[in-house]
């Protein structure tokens, strides 16, 4: 079998939760020697996460929230409370080619966790570090925060809130996975420029930045305009309709967007009402955005009658741009998510078929990823002290006594 990408790359990763977990798994997937170093003084708040208990069971082991971030990867445990814990840390890093870290400015200080100090232990370190809004700058690089804060901070919150109403916030903690993302491409950079140059780096990286990264037309609009472009809701500047429409049943629904006049048409032909198409009110791009509320009425009682999927599907086929909005439930029934490989079936020890989302992505050169599966708390103990680190099974033993490994 091929080698994968990332083969020979080794990773000394102290983070947790999502965002560094999910740098690590993209790495761990293609390739690479993912260490996950936890401690049971503050455990990954990933395997007690209420969402992931398997059969209303707790156990760190369980978890399907930890095991959806952090298949691929090995485990051990370390205090790097302790002076002992910090050392074999460090002894560690020496051994590595990356270090994540996604840790809040002052908690990285206390424990020691800063690039000056993980470049003295190895100057040609590459080290990541995600936080809410960076560790350098002003105040808020000190900020602790989570994932929908970023969209606070962003405006992104109230951007999406329909026009005169609260904000609304986004589902989940996408800014996580959209930053984790985006600092595997950074990652891939600095690894080829130390390749090059013989020079490592830190990657300091802002979740509240990402964010306004994607975000370009709210804030070009003000740079450019002087204008606040507000609250949109489901609106689009350029195209109408462009909203989501209630189905038939209970709380289901289709996206419809359309760009030009000739998907309009399309529509109107299958919805047999060809006279909307001809109503001053629609009769072309902007007398439809300057009649958005109308046109949304009238669209949102014809979709009433119809099931989400397959009216999405009778749209594409005529090619009108349109989707079906999923719940969870009908995203795990998904034939083509199946199809194509998303999910993943896996064989936990103590969770039985365990089913997780793998790579978005495909490479034709790289059939088969890594996908074994999430490891235990302390897992790989004995193999990374013993066999990488040297130490004797007598000295690991004390260690965990001593609750220096633990």
């Amino acid at each position: 079998m091929a080698p994968l990408p990332l083969e020979g790359i080794r990773v000394a990763d102290f983070s947790w939760i999502i965002n560094g977990p999910q740098i690590a798994q993209w790495l761990a997937t293609m390739g690479a020697e993912v260490i996950k170093i936890e401690s049971q003084v503050y455990i990954d708040i990933g395997r007690i996460n209420p969402a992931g208990m398997a059969d209303g069971k707790p156990g760190p082991n369980r978890n399907g929230f930890y095991h959806m971030l952090n298949y691929g990867k090995k485990a051990i445990n370390l205090n790097l409370g302790t002076p002992k814990g910090y050392d074999l840390a460090c002894d560690l890093i020496r051994k590595s080619d990356l270090v994540i870290e996604c840790f809040p400015r002052p908690v990285s200080e206390r424990l020691n966790l800063t690039y000056a100090r993980i470049k003295a232990v190895k100057p040609d370190i590459v080290m990541i570090s995600v936080s809410l809004l960076g560790k350098t700058g002003t105040e808020p690089s000190g900020w602790v925060g989570w994932g929908p804060m970023a969209c606070c901070f962003a405006g992104m919150f109230d951007a999406q809130g329909y026009p005169g109403g609260p904000p609304r916030q986004t589902g989940g903690t996408w800014p996580d996975y959209a930053i984790a993302s985006a600092v595997v491409f950074h990652t891939l950079a600095a690894l080829r420029h130390r390749k090059r140059t013989g020079e490592g780096q830190w990657i300091d990286a802002s979740m509240g930045e990402t964010v306004i990264g994607q975000m370009n037309e709210w804030f070009m609009d003000y740079f450019m305009n002087h204008r606040d472009r507000g609250q949109w809701g489901n609106r689009d500047a350029m195209m109408a309709p462009h909203n989501t429409y209630k189905c038939k049943g209970e709380d289901r629904w289709i996206a419809i967007a359309i760009s030009t006049d000739a998907e309009w048409k399309a529509l109107c032909a299958l919805a047999q009402h060809p006279e909307w198409a001809r109503d001053a009110r629609f009769v072309d791009r902007q007398a439809r955005l300057n009649h958005r509320e109308d046109l949304d009425a009238l669209l949102g009682a014809w979709t009433r009658s119809h099931d989400h999927r397959e009216l999405a599907a009778t749209l594409q086929k005529a090619g009108v741009p349109a989707g079906p909005v999923l719940d969870s439930v009908e995203l795990h029934e998904d034939r083509h998510l199946w199809e194509w490989g998303y999910w993943r079936k896996m064989d936990h020890h103590e969770v039985g078929e365990r089913i997780i989302p793998g790579m978005p992505v495909k490479m034709s050169n790289v059939p088969k990823l890594n996908y074994s599966m999430p490891p235990d708390v302390g897992q790989h103990n004995r193999e990374v002290f013993g066999g990488l680190l040297g130490l004797s099974d007598a000295e690991i033993q004390t260690l965990m006594e001593q609750k220096v490994i633990y």
